[in-house]
């Protein structure tokens, strides 16, 4: 990606950075793009990071965040799943090889990047209906090639932050952000428990289970996924996973079962 695009991205005025995402979009969409290699699609995030990079003001950087993330819905139009594959497989790619050379002044937009970034391709998901053969190729393609693959090179704040943010960002696309103060708790709970019911979650938590049950991996990734995300209550809420006495419950049953002689 060319430097002027680049710091046009990053910039302080908000009609430049605007002119220069319109000129990016027209580009991600042209047809020469969107079927060419994912070696270029590699290139492109690699331009993207490195915009975020040289944004240095709060608001500025908040801005590219939700933009840059926003761009993976441009293959809604005409169904282009394979480069939304390519495109979500770039992002994550760049930013596993990139990771160790932020330094903690820029920690905190890059985790912003992150959410922004995975909350635009799950709902990507969300509006192709949560078509399987799609999820399927997201997250044997995307998220267990790279960033959940429990692959030593990638730093464990790239995993971490995924199990931090991954409930949040799914509730936000299956049922929204509104805050409404007149609302019941309860009321809300159930409607949620019901949009949730409505998306493959589990499907996505399998991810981690597989991942906390392999020794291979680190003990502190598999502390992490058992203690902050498998633990965490909202998964029985919504009746993705069970309690823990339905699990004994269910293995007690199983141990009883008389087979035969």
């Amino acid at each position: 990606m060319e430097n002027t695009l680049v710091k046009q991205l990053a910039g302080h005025r908000k009609e430049t950075r605007e002119q220069a995402f319109e000129s990016l979009r027209k580009y991600l969409t042209t047809r020469n793009f969107q079927n060419a290699k994912q070696s270029q699609f590699d290139k492109l995030w690699k331009g993207l990071y490195y915009s975020m990079w040289h944004c240095d003001k709060p608001i500025p950087q908040q801005s590219l965040a939700y933009s840059l993330g926003e761009l993976h819905l441009l293959y809604l139009k005409g169904k282009n799943q394979q480069a939304f594959i390519r495109f979500s497989k770039a992002f994550w790619k760049v930013i596993c090889i990139e990771w160790y050379r932020i330094d903690h002044h820029r920690l905190d937009k890059f985790l912003l990047l992150i959410r922004r970034c995975l909350h635009f391709q799950i709902k990507y998901l969300h509006e192709c209906e949560w078509e399987q053969a799609l999820v399927d190729d997201y997250i044997n393609k995307v998220l267990k090639k790279i960033p959940l693959s429990g692959d030593r090179k990638v730093y464990n704040g790239i995993p971490f932050h995924i199990i931090d943010i991954l409930l949040d960002e799914w509730v936000k696309v299956c049922y929204g952000e509104e805050e409404d103060e007149e609302d019941n708790e309860d009321d809300k709970e159930e409607e949620i428990k019901e949009a949730v019911s409505k998306t493959p979650l589990s499907d996505f938590i399998s991810i981690f289970q597989e991942l906390s049950s392999d020794t291979n991996n680190i003990k502190i990734l598999r502390d992490k996924i058992k203690e902050d995300l498998l633990k965490d209550q909202r998964l029985r809420a919504w009746d993705v996973l069970q309690s823990p006495e339905d699990e004994q419950e269910a293995e007690e049953e199983e141990a009883e079962e008389w087979h035969g002689f």
